[in-house]
């Protein structure tokens, strides 16, 4: 009789191995902020369960997670959406942010280490190598992880939290493609970090401002979107053996 070894038996296990509803969460939540799914599509439970070869339940319970997180919209017998946000909702996020963020600069200011500086130096870098590359999924995330990693230098749990919150909201308040976004060509963040090294409050505070009243500034432009392409192709995401 042919004996399938233990570490080959393990092997076999873990190509077999489902997604959890933890990966197939963040997959989504990522897939959403990175702005690679556009506001208001469908994401249809039959597709995706197939798709990640798990129950429909699985799929349900994620999806109610990301209503939970305000970025997927559950619509009685009509199912789950992309949420959307207006025009005159995305600017009033952006109000909000430039407000929460400028307290949290203000106390981070006079706390934050060398360390700390540092850590945020290393993801800026991570950063303009995405834009260089033109990864503009990685870009995005990096750019929102650059403002919550700040957010979590701030010893107001409830700024923090609040700020945290808000952020993946402006990823309903794109109405372009990813590959038509526009990218700030200066280093925004590093001027800003730099201020902020440099103890200059007022001058970070108001560099910060400048860099979000660029970015809303972009949700008036417009482009054609490309509404040909299947849920699946719009997530690019395969499901990779949980090794």
């Amino acid at each position: 009789m042919v004996r399938t070894s233990k570490a080959a038996q393990t092997s076999q296990s873990k190509a077999i191995e489902k997604p959890t509803e933890e990966f197939i969460y963040t997959e989504l939540y990522n897939t959403i902020c990175e702005r690679q799914l556009l506001p208001k599509t469908k994401l249809g439970e039959a597709m995706l369960a197939e798709h990640y070869g798990v129950s429909r339940t699985i799929i349900r319970q994620v999806l109610q997670r990301l209503a939970g997180d305000r970025l997927v919209k559950l619509e009685p017998n009509r199912g789950a959406f992309v949420a959307h946000l207006t025009l005159k909702e995305a600017q009033q996020i952006y109000e909000a942010w430039r407000l929460v963020e400028a307290a949290i600069i203000r106390e981070v200011v006079k706390t934050i280490t060398p360390e700390q500086i540092a850590s945020l130096r290393k993801l800026i870098t991570a950063e303009r190598k995405a834009c260089d590359a033109e990864d503009y999924p990685l870009l995005t995330r990096l750019s929102m992880q650059f403002h919550t990693q700040l957010a979590n230098l701030c010893s107001n749990q409830f700024l923090s939290r609040f700020l945290k919150e808000l952020i993946p909201q402006t990823a309903l308040a794109y109405f372009y493609e990813v590959k038509k976004m526009p990218v700030c060509m200066k280093d925004e963040h590093g001027e800003i970090l730099d201020l902020i090294e440099s103890g200059d409050e007022e001058a970070a505070v108001a560099a910060a401002k400048r860099h979000l009243d660029g970015i809303e500034a972009a949700l008036n432009a417009q482009a054609s979107l490309d509404q040909q392409a299947s849920l699946v192709d719009k997530l690019k995401l395969r499901v990779p053996s949980l090794s």
